[in-house]
């Protein structure tokens, strides 16, 4: 096997690994297709927890070829922005699972390329981000010191049970009680409540079509006359040239009983004026002769426009 056809295969057998990946795992960010190069990118999702603080989470995007150290570097900066200005303490990357497990990466491993290995392991993990010098066990030290209370939810309240729940059966479970590595864990998968987040496997623009096409029929519906004569409503245009000289006119979906103060706010929509006084505007029909006329707001243009005479 030459080197290209080599490439070529470890490339297909990338792509499938990732697809796969994409596939199952819904609640974490879709990977990108490999290059030419096996280099590829995708969105991770990093914990972090100073001493005496709350576990804070935050996404960044991290490319195949990205080591440890250059992944730290930016979750500094976005956890703690101000710490550029301070001593530096020496920070490191961890992978924590469910289990209690937890293993510091080192320097030049790729967070990228380990998390990717979860699938071929068929286990779980999460990246957490630690002060070397922070001792394992201050974790659980936070819980003892006094801090304001507030008034938990009912998510709160549940977790908390089933919290208290997990701590009996453990004190009555056996001799020295879990190791100082499994209260990372626990305070990981328990203190921060699991994200809502969920991948969608649908096209969100053809969703968006249907969704404005639900919105259309239900409009003519309302149209249709109920005695069997001609429709009640229909389309309008209506120009908007002092709105947005780029943007001349709006084609709108009128009932003969929409007035013209009903006009001008959808009109003001249209344009991304929704914040706009519609008071301060008018709606104006210009005749043939260059008259102009200033419908009142309780008038209906589209019923004007039909029984307009056609020579006018």
């Amino acid at each position: 096997m030459s080197l290209n056809e080599k490439r070529m295969f470890d490339r297909e057998t990338l792509r499938s690994v990732i697809q796969q990946w994409n596939t199952v795992r819904l609640d974490i960010f879709a990977l990108s297709e490999p290059n030419e190069n096996l280099e590829f990118h995708g969105v991770m999702r990093f914990y972090f927890q100073d001493e005496g603080q709350k576990v804070a989470t935050k996404c960044i995007r991290v490319a195949s070829d990205a080591t440890v150290s250059d992944v730290i570097e930016t979750l500094i900066e976005k956890f703690r922005p101000d710490m550029r200005m301070l001593s530096l303490p020496n920070y490191a990357l961890y992978v924590v699972h469910a289990n209690g497990e937890e293993r510091k990466l080192n320097p030049d491993e790729k967070p990228l390329l380990v998390q990717l290995n979860w699938h071929n392991d068929d286990r779980e993990g999460r990246f957490l981000l630690k002060n070397c010098a922070q001792k394992t066990n201050t974790l659980d030290s936070i819980t003892d010191q006094p801090s304001f209370k507030r008034k938990l939810s009912k998510r709160e309240k549940k977790e908390q049970k089933k919290k208290e729940k997990l701590n009996k059966l453990q004190s009555s479970g056996g001799a020295g009680g879990p190791d100082s590595e499994n209260h990372v864990a626990e305070k990981l998968y328990t203190e921060l409540p699991e994200t809502s987040f969920t991948r969608s496997i649908s096209n969100p623009e053809a969703v968006m079509r249907r969704r404005r096409q639900q919105k259309l029929e239900k409009k003519l519906q309302q149209f249709r006359s109920r005695d069997g004569g001609p429709d009640t409503g229909g389309t309008l245009k209506i120009y908007g040239e002092s709105l947005c000289r780029d943007v001349p006119y709006k084609t709108l979906l009128l009932s003969i009983r929409d007035c013209a103060q009903a006009v001008v706010r959808e009109m003001l929509a249209k344009y991304g004026m929704d914040k706009v006084d519609p008071l301060h505007y008018c709606l104006v029909q210009v005749n043939s002769d260059g008259s102009e006329y200033i419908l009142d707001d309780d008038e209906c243009p589209l019923s004007i426009l039909m029984n307009h005479p056609t020579s006018r």
